[in-house]
């Protein structure tokens, strides 16, 4: 093979290495392209979501906020009162109704915003005072459930908590709460936890029971809220 011979073969080789590297690279950007067009998709994507979601909870916020200022509205005065500034309700049974037709529809079109959640506990409320008390605790399980670290929870236990005793569930809850008691993480503070076993005892007719759960929170939590309506309750010492 003579020199010319060899270098038309180098030549060639290195136009077919030079095709195969042009052929990856081509490849390669391809690849490259559709990574990069698929990331920008998902963020794109992403943002939507995320404005989708701050968007949503905005217009929650608001509707809340409507039903808020329903709730907490003056009644309208009697004949020759005083009027008062923004009321609309001669009773307070109209002032509820109004007030839960909002907060209904919080609960139902901006379901899983924190908004939604917040309805769901009004109309809890609401439900028991008017004593529906299968709606309320379904509402305040839900809560609970779906919510286990919100600042609201605490709230929300100690209502269900209330409402099962007042539903003739006593005896079981009086165990649940001695039960809580005993841990060294309950799932109330311990003065609250008494405060219910207290109530759970008083359904009960356990007249020596209740004054002891009465007695442990003025001695062992003197400064809490609970003392106050534990030492009436306990009566002369």
């Amino acid at each position: 093979m003579d020199r010319q011979q060899r270098r038309d073969l180098k030549h060639d080789k290195f136009v077919d290495e030079v095709g195969s590297w042009s052929t990856r690279a081509k490849e390669n950007q391809r690849l490259l392209l559709t990574i990069t067009a698929a990331a920008v998709g998902i963020a794109i994507l992403a943002y939507g979501i995320y404005f989708y979601r701050s968007n949503h909870e905005e217009k929650a916020q608001l509707a809340l906020g409507k039903a808020m200022d329903t709730i907490e509205s003056p009644l309208l005065p009697a004949p020759g009162a005083q009027p008062q500034p923004g009321a609309k309700f001669k009773t307070e049974a109209d002032r509820t109704a109004a007030a839960e037709k909002q907060l209904k529809t919080v609960d139902t079109s901006f379901g899983g915003t924190d908004a939604g959640d917040v309805a769901s506990l009004y109309l809890a409320r609401i439900a028991a005072d008017r004593g529906d008390l299968a709606d309320a605790r379904k509402r305040l399980e839900k809560y609970i459930h779906d919510n286990p670290k919100s600042v609201l929870t605490t709230g929300a236990r100690y209502s269900l908590y209330r409402l099962r005793i007042d539903n003739g569930e006593s005896a079981q809850v009086a165990q649940e709460l001695q039960a809580e008691i005993g841990k060294s993480e309950p799932n109330l503070p311990p003065d609250a936890l008494l405060a219910l076993l207290a109530h759970a005892w008083d359904a009960q007719g356990n007249a020596e029971k209740t004054k002891e759960a009465y007695r442990r929170i003025v001695t062992e939590y003197p400064e809490s809220p609970y003392a106050l309506e534990a030492q009436r309750r306990m009566g002369p010492a």
